[in-house]
């Protein structure tokens, strides 16, 4: 991979711009400040983790299976198809950070709303659909913020973060994230404990901590210094051209093809995991002190992945990142059908987070880490763009896993993700690295 100045060095004369933006300092200035970004985003997320705190905050709430698997559904969807957008904008740009501070201030705000809202109004039962309906419009602003910076912020990485060192940073980031959300995970065991305070408020102070440590996260964003690129920009965003040249390197590439159908299966498999939290506080008792108790798990599985999958990345290959993550992936399943069966359900059900937290932290960024390798640096916000829309394929999943739930025995939904899980693995066991496209004269 080219360094990004390279396009603005002269044929024989050095430019000092680019070597400003190249420089040592500079490098260790852009990796502390997207390791803190990491950082506080990781812990910010932990207080709105959808997978345990907001299926427990639903269930405390609403009691609603098909709502758990909506409310994934919109993650999944407003995630996923705003990413062809970003990589429209990213084209026509010279630099990345403007799109992922601003969509981060404004997807981030709405859940200061919503730590209000359920102060205001979730103790009081005829406000109950108000509540839900703040807490679904935080989830679409949230992770449409996200699905656009899954794009601007994995190719600024790819931009001023050193080959040779990538694996370390996402390792090296995930680890120490997961320490933050450790604590956050112990900060929610300790709030929901405060028999004294009313329900509502509980959750409400959990918002809240949610959206400081966010914003936090945005003020690392601050100190990046990104070298600009060369763009289009006399042009301007253009989607259909964006989808254009998505549909070229799809035909181009079998490794791109490959590798999002390996993600595909193994995202639709996931669709479970929203519900490991319902029915594990269905079966286990005093559930309710248990949450942060599933957080800290998760965030100890993130940390083990990061370790991992850092070393595999680095030493072994992306893909073998995406092996393991694979493996997880059908251990945890397996974990709550034992569970749910009656064999040792408390220590499974500790398992199972674990399992979940290694198969959250190692996933995306092993997937992320295949594409920068695959990608070269002028196709890298396309190719993200595409694994994200096609993503979009498994919007249904949770809905469909949701409304299994109200009618068949839970086990048997997580047996049948225990088996999309092994053709993912499948799959993925067909990956290779270091395949890259060839250049091409016409890109769609």
């Amino acid at each position: 991979m080219r360094h990004a100045s390279s396009r603005y060095r002269g044929a024989t004369m050095p430019d000092p711009v680019g070597q400003r933006f190249t420089s040592p300092r500079t490098t260790r200035i852009n990796t502390i400040a997207l390791i803190g970004d990491f950082f506080f985003f990781s812990v910010g997320f932990a207080f709105y983790d959808p997978m345990v705190v907001v299926p427990a905050f639903v269930n405390d709430f609403s009691g609603s299976n098909l709502l758990v698997g909506v409310l994934s559904a919109l993650r999944v969807l407003f995630i996923t198809v705003p990413q062809i957008w970003a990589a429209s904008i990213l084209e026509a740009r010279p630099r990345m950070k403007p799109l992922l501070m601003g969509s981060s201030i404004i997807g981030r705000l709405p859940i200061l709303v919503l730590a209000a809202g359920v102060f205001l109004w979730a103790g009081i039962g005829g406000y109950t659909w108000l509540v839900m309906l703040i807490l679904s419009i935080s989830v679409i602003f949230f992770f449409t913020s996200e699905g656009l910076n899954s794009v601007s912020w994995t190719a600024l990485v790819g931009k001023v973060v050193p080959e040779k060192f990538r694996g370390r940073f996402f390792g090296l980031g995930q680890f120490l994230s997961s320490f933050g959300s450790l604590a956050a995970g112990y900060l929610v065991n300790r709030i929901l404990a405060q028999r004294a305070m009313p329900l509502s408020t509980r959750w409400s102070v959990i918002f809240a901590l949610g959206f400081v440590s966010l914003m936090l996260s945005v003020g690392s964003m601050i100190f990046i210094r990104e070298p600009p690129t060369e763009a289009a920009t006399e042009e301007g965003p253009n989607v259909r051209k964006s989808l254009g040249k998505m549909w070229h390197y799809l035909r181009e590439d079998r490794w791109l093809r490959r590798m999002i159908v390996v993600q595909l299966v193994l995202w639709t498999a996931m669709a479970a995991f929203a519900f490991f939290v319902v029915r594990a506080r269905q079966l286990l008792p005093n559930a309710e002190a248990l949450v942060g108790t599933f957080l800290i798990l998760q965030s100890a599985g993130s940390g083990a992945a990061a370790l991992i999958g850092g070393l595999l990345v680095d030493h072994v290959g992306s893909w073998a990142a995406i092996r393991a993550a694979a493996f997880a992936q059908i251990l945890a399943p397996i974990a709550a059908v034992l569970a749910g069966l009656g064999v040792a359900p408390l220590p499974l059900y500790l398992l199972v987070f674990f399992l979940m937290g290694f198969v959250n932290g190692a996933a995306w960024w092993s997937f992320s880490a295949y594409l920068l390798d695959m990608a070269p640096e002028d196709r890298r916000p396309i190719y993200l763009a595409t694994s994200g829309v096609l993503s979009s394929i498994t919007v249904l999943s949770p809905v469909i896993v949701g409304a299994l739930m109200e009618v068949v025995w839970p086990e048997a939904v997580f047996a049948g993700s225990a088996v999309l899980a092994v053709v993912g693995m499948a799959f993925a066991w067909t990956l290779r690295q270091g395949i890259r496209p060839r250049p091409s004269t016409t890109e769609g």
